[in-house]
Order: C-alpha cells, then structure tokens, then sequence
C-alpha cells in the first residue's frame, strides 16, 4: 500500500511534450518526491508501459539529477 501521505488520487500518467508518458505528481506524492531528493538535485522520473491482454505492467526509475552549478 501508499505510506507517508502518498495516495493514487496524487499520481497520474501524462504524455510529455515528446509524448513518452511520465507521472504528473500533486499532494502527498509531489511532497515525498521532493523530500527524498538530495540537496542540488532534481528528479527524472521514467516510465514505460506495456499491456497485452490480460497483463499490464509499468515499471518507474526516478533519478536525482546534480543540478549544473554553472562552475568548471
């Protein structure tokens, strides 16, 4: 099950502008994600879908990304 406030109603799959899905995150999910971020670092999440009647699965890598600091 969810913990720590995460509920399904806060997670969603999107299309992004390359139309690959992704998760749109709100509420407890946006908050966790954000909380188990390092310092100086942002999340990629990736997503990949498959269904074949009467299966479907999903399979979800998020990454913590260094943010450039702009310094050689």
């Amino acid at each position: 099950g969810f913990r720590r406030g995460v509920f399904m109603k806060d997670i969603g799959v999107v299309n992004s502008p390359s139309g690959a899905p992704t998760l749109a995150l709100a509420g407890g999910a946006a908050k966790r994600l954000e909380e188990m971020v390092p310092a100086g670092h942002e999340a990629r999440i990736h997503l990949t879908l498959t269904d074949d009647h009467p299966w479907a699965y999903a399979l979800v890598l998020i990454e913590a990304v260094a943010i450039p600091t702009g310094q050689p």
